[in-house]
């Protein structure tokens, strides 16, 4: 079955957990079977007919990089972090869309899936690159800290155990290069996986070329500008939680069904920088922009969610 010409057009922003959770081995075995988990949600849209795009997050997968070129520095020249991002956008996107191909496969669906390594142009003057706040990779010393920021010119945060990690810029994204792209390839049917953590930062030169910077673009901000430049009818952002709460993790914890666009603006700012904050800014963002939906999520609440029976609507209109 194709996609409809007048099927919705979803953008559907997986979490990290996709391929590896907390506690997880990290063996590729196991990393398959948490994509094969995840794209049980997804393949009912499929079969129905639904337009998609998939996002997801990288952590700590490229984490894991940094930690292997670390390792290997004195055997193999270690490369930026948007190499890094790239790998893991790569790595991620194949193992998601063979688990989607095969499970499709399995339920008689030949839809095509394809995965799109992403560039995302970010603004070189982005008060980020002054004040980098995302941790990544390996956890160091005092002393192996300070003598990689005189080497290398990296900055470091020191962590609750006492240790020290490397804190790199979390631009906020300003254009996907491949929207056409990916646009093209989700209305003729093909289930398109790209943007993967953030997509690969880049910076436009005078000339008009692209150069990637060492930085990590913010999944879901990522996934509501690609969602906007494509025409999507729905963004939405899956994650664990049921749907966003004000008071999360407290007795007096309540829930919220529906918000505006302003009204999620002003209450993301209240809400975790490092989880559900984002999401929400980066969903009323959407809806502010383009008059269309966005939903945050469990993951297992999807199809309830598109039929406004769970999550959290956040409404453009």
């Amino acid at each position: 079955m194709s996609a409809a010409p007048d099927s919705p057009l979803l953008v559907i922003a997986l979490g990290g957990n996709a391929i590896l959770r907390r506690g997880d081995d990290g063996t590729i075995e196991t990393q398959f079977r948490r994509a094969d988990e995840s794209m049980q949600q997804i393949v009912p849209l499929v079969q129905a007919g639904a337009k998609v795009v998939l996002t997801h997050g990288n952590g700590p997968v490229v984490g894991n990089i940094v930690v292997r070129n670390e390792a290997a520095r004195d055997q193999i020249p270690p490369m930026p972090l948007y190499i890094a991002d790239a790998d893991s956008e790569g790595g991620i996107g194949f193992m998601l869309e063979t688990s989607l191909t095969n499970a499709l496969a399995r339920a008689g669906s030949h839809r095509r899936v394809v995965t799109v390594v992403t560039r995302c142009v970010v603004d070189p003057l982005d008060p980020a690159f002054q004040r980098p706040t995302k941790p990544i990779g390996p956890y160091y010393t005092a002393e192996e800290a300070a003598r990689l920021a005189a080497e290398e010119g990296w900055a470091f945060a020191e962590v609750p155990s006492g240790l020290m990690r490397r804190v790199v810029p979390s631009p906020k994204p300003v254009e996907i290069v491949e929207a056409p792209t990916i646009a093209q390839l989700a209305d003729s049917g093909d289930v398109v996986i790209a943007a993967g953590g953030g997509g690969v930062p880049v910076v436009r030169q005078a000339d008009g070329t692209l150069q990637g910077v060492d930085a990590v673009i913010d999944k879901d901000w990522a996934s509501a500008i690609l969602a906007e430049a494509i025409g999507a009818d729905h963004l939405v952002i899956l994650m664990e939680a049921d749907r966003v709460y004000l008071g999360f993790g407290t007795p007096d914890a309540r829930p919220l069904e529906t918000l505006t666009a302003e009204e999620a603006e002003r209450l993301a700012s209240e809400l975790d920088a490092g989880s559900v904050g984002p999401k929400v800014a980066a969903c009323a963002h959407f809806a502010r922009t383009t008059g269309r939906d966005a939903i945050v999520c469990a993951v297992e609440q999807l199809h309830e969610a598109l039929a406004g029976g769970a999550g959290t609507r956040i409404t453009g209109g």
